[in-house]
């Protein structure tokens, strides 16, 4: 079978050993894994990098079953900025000229956002009657209306008013639906104006468990050594992703200056200088910069919990995002701000604990309990693997969604 992957803003096979495969890398291989072929469409411009790849269209052909398929844009600076809605608009104009001349596949998976190459891509596959499920990862344009000033927010419904209209149209002209969560399911059949279909799901952000060998985890634990993050008997709170806006560090700051734990900040992003100002004279706070996968899987063995102190925002009470996963793979507890479908899981499955976003001593009185109970951080660990064992293991979710696939393309 023929399937086609478009997923932009994520790495793809041919980038930088170290980064964390996400939907299309890991949907890919275990598609190519059952046997099926795929051409992964993407952009020639690296999202977390902020380069092109090659600088113009390329066509690679990476393994027998595999071809990546890069498609050129303007390229951007910054996550949120004018820049970044114009490379969507150039990437979803070229994309449109490069399928005037492609066969059909078996069937599709579109990656939205971005809108504009969704809609593009959704079209044709409709005009050509071939099956997909559109999977949904972040509530575009919804959110770009929340990040307007309230009297500014009429004005704005109607700039962004194609962006809603595609939206919708993607949504509606879908075979299926994929969404992180439940909540993200039923705001996505919300705003299609369809009734919910037996091809809708919900197909958890999780990834494989990686396997790295001995010296890739001797340099790694060497590294982390001499950071001071030591793998001793240091009480130990961990951060693994990209800093953005998205995220309140105030409760964080707080609790490190009242209590006797170490937090480790791995990542980088637009607000990374920020941080190491405001944290320059807090001993007990690690920025360490940016970490590949191996050197992750070091920080998480080597910490007692993990923490998302995510702002509470629409986009993630709909969402559970990889870090709750990537938590539960390792089996640490997860300790959230967020409300919605991660307390949902959070408290259902009993894998970590939640503290008030608004009252920035609540996180220290949450961890200071921790601190004193080591019977209540064993069983939220255990809960978290076998949590994730069970339910949301990477063989068990992308087996099914394979097997979605493979029944979507013959009952087009």
């Amino acid at each position: 079978m023929k399937i086609w992957i478009l997923q932009t803003g994520e790495p793809i096979h041919i980038d930088k050993s170290g980064l964390r495969p996400m939907r299309a890398m890991n949907l890919s291989n275990a598609l190519i894994e059952k046997g099926h072929d795929v051409v992964l469409w993407s952009s020639d411009f690296d999202h977390f990098s902020k380069k092109h790849r090659f600088g113009g269209a390329k066509e690679i052909q990476y393994s027998t079953r595999l071809k990546i398929k890069l498609i050129p844009s303007l390229g951007y600076n910054s996550h949120i900025s004018i820049a970044r809605l114009l490379d969507h608009i150039v990437l979803a104009y070229n994309l449109n000229k490069e399928l005037k001349a492609q066969n059909v596949p078996d069937v599709a998976f579109i990656g939205y956002p971005p809108i504009e190459t969704a809609w593009v891509l959704a079209r044709w596959l409709k005009k050509n009657n071939v099956a997909f499920l559109v999977d949904i990862k972040d509530s575009w344009p919804d959110i770009f209306i929340a990040a307007i000033p309230r009297p500014l927010k009429n004005l704005a419904r109607i700039i962004f008013a194609p962006q809603f209209i595609m939206m919708r149209n993607v949504l509606k002209w879908s075979t299926g639906i994929s969404a992180p969560s439940q909540r993200y399911l039923s705001w996505c059949i919300e705003r299609s104006g369809r009734p919910q279909k037996k091809q809708d799901r919900v197909t958890p952000i999780t990834a494989p468990n990686t396997i790295f060998s001995k010296v890739e985890m001797q340099k790694a634990e060497a590294f982390l050594d001499g950071l001071d993050v030591k793998n001793n008997e240091t009480f130990r709170v961990c951060f693994i992703g990209t800093l953005n806006s998205n995220y309140d560090f105030k409760p964080v700051i707080e609790a490190a200056l009242r209590l006797p734990i170490q937090f480790v900040i791995a990542g980088e992003g637009p607000i990374y200088k920020d941080l190491i100002e405001e944290c320059e004279e807090i001993k007990n706070i690690k920025l360490v910069g940016w970490v590949d996968s191996v050197t992750s899987n070091r920080i998480y063995e080597r910490s007692n919990l993990a923490i998302a102190p995510y702002r509470d925002t629409l986009d993630f009470q709909l969402n559970i995002t990889n870090k709750f996963y990537d938590a539960m793979l390792h089996g640490k507890p997860m300790i959230t701000s967020l409300t919605g479908a991660a307390e949902d899981l959070v408290k259902n499955y009993k894998v970590g604990l939640q503290y008030n976003r608004n009252d920035v001593l609540d996180l220290t009185h949450v961890l200071s309990t921790l601190l004193k109970n080591s019977d209540l951080i064993s069983n939220l660990s255990e809960n978290a693997k076998n949590t994730y064992t069970n339910i949301y293991s990477s063989e068990i979710v992308y087996t099914e969604l394979v097997s979605d696939l493979e029944k979507l393309s013959k009952n087009v």
